[in-house]
């Protein structure tokens, strides 16, 4: 597996970089066609992207996906952006997910993330910015509270 500067990837005219979307966090509304991100490769193509903003000496995890899970391709990724943060000299990775999002709140855990604080209603915020964000997800869990977690450098 590779891990490729998206930008690279988009210079070279790769197609099906990313879906183009938007994601809302902390209140605040990111066009991912316009953030820096990596992507993890093999012969198959892409197996996941992720895509983090840089500020005040700040990275911000903005969206991890992985096409295919169990592979160690969201570690990867994540860890290339960890590693980047470290080379930009910030103080700290970050990140935001759901409350109901368990699978998330486990892996960056286990990845060295601690949760530095709970957004209580966030995601009332959140769907003024998205409408689409359910209410609920599809286990029956009500989507309210935004996580964040954090790993200084």
């Amino acid at each position: 597996m590779l891990i490729s500067d998206i930008d690279e990837m988009k210079a070279m005219h790769e197609s099906a970089v990313v879906d183009s979307g938007f994601v809302a966090t902390c209140g605040r509304m990111h066009d991912l066609n316009t953030l820096p991100g990596f992507a993890a490769l093999t012969d198959e193509g892409i197996l996941g992207t992720v895509f983090y903003l840089i500020e005040n000496q700040e990275c911000e995890i903005v969206s991890l996906e992985s096409r295919k899970e169990n592979l160690g391709v969201g570690s990867a990724l994540v860890q290339r952006v960890v590693d980047h943060a470290r080379t930009a000299n910030c103080r700290r990775v970050w990140l935001v997910t759901t409350n109901e999002n368990l699978r998330a709140i486990r892996f960056y855990q286990r990845r060295g993330f601690e949760m530095k604080a709970l957004h209580r209603n966030a995601v009332e915020a959140a769907r003024k910015l998205k409408p689409s964000i359910p209410f609920t997800s599809e286990d029956g869990i009500p989507i309210k509270h935004e996580i964040e977690f954090e790993m200084l450098l």
